[in-house]
């Protein structure tokens, strides 16, 4: 496998949780977890991508590379092609940051469902959980039998009638781009049903770009509000 660029976009102004990527988890930032991570995968150089000096502060401090990217940057995805668009790597990978603690093995599976017939790839764990399933934060991927991801939701889609059974799948927010994709990515205008689901990987499907879902054995920790450091503390006590 050639060498994979990993790109960590690292806003410092998170809307529903400001400074998040410099919260503390377990003695260490969050961050620096993420970082661990992708270093841990042994894919390819990894760099982090922030708007602000405090975080590049905090990426020198433990010995990561930050690269300086605008606020004014509209999504992270924005921001990872900014700090991949001069580098020479055919293949990057987005990992946003809000699973510190995600498996090594979870990255390099979505990097292996980037086939040749793929523009992008990302990774899924089962749903079963029906809570889970309803729950709108909690986006849901719908997949075919070979891989390739048909639609994603905030909805419990499939939804099963006459006493089928629904295979779910939940997504983790993860994704792995040739170079070429992303840049057609980040240059097309939000689409009508990324608008509607605030879901940006919609964008590519109605832009008939191919995506390819990795199903992985992941317990997802996501950090999105404060609450859920807890839950990560809880993680990082069972493990």
């Amino acid at each position: 496998m050639s060498a994979v660029l990993t790109v960590i976009p690292a806003r410092l102004g998170s809307t529903r949780f400001p400074g998040k990527v410099l919260a503390r988890l377990g003695g260490r930032t969050m961050i620096e977890w993420c970082w661990r991570a992708a270093q841990a995968a042994r894919l390819g150089p990894v760099l982090i991508a922030t708007d602000a000096k405090a975080v590049a502060d905090e990426v020198r401090r433990f010995g990561g590379d930050a690269v300086m990217t605008p606020s004014s940057c509209p999504s992270g995805s924005d921001r990872v092609w900014l700090a991949a668009k001069n580098r020479r790597e055919d293949v990057v990978l987005n990992y946003q940051g809000d699973m510190p603690l995600l498996k090594a093995s979870t990255l390099r599976a979505a990097v292996k469902a980037l086939t040749k017939a793929a523009d992008i790839a990302t990774a899924v764990i089962p749903l079963s959980d029906e809570a889970r399933a309803s729950d709108a934060n909690v986006v849901k991927a719908v997949l075919a039998e070979n891989g390739r991801c048909l639609y994603f939701s905030r909805a419990a889609v499939p939804h099963p009638r006459d006493g089928a059974k629904a295979k779910r799948w939940e997504h983790l927010g993860i994704y792995v781009y040739r170079r070429s994709a992303l840049k057609r990515f980040i240059s097309l205008p939000p689409s009508p049903l990324e608008i509607t689901e605030k879901l940006e990987q919609l964008r590519a499907l109605e832009a008939g770009m191919v995506l390819r879902a990795a199903v992985v054995a992941e317990r997802p920790v996501s950090v999105d509000v404060p609450a859920d450091l807890k839950r990560a503390e809880k993680f990082l006590a069972e493990a």
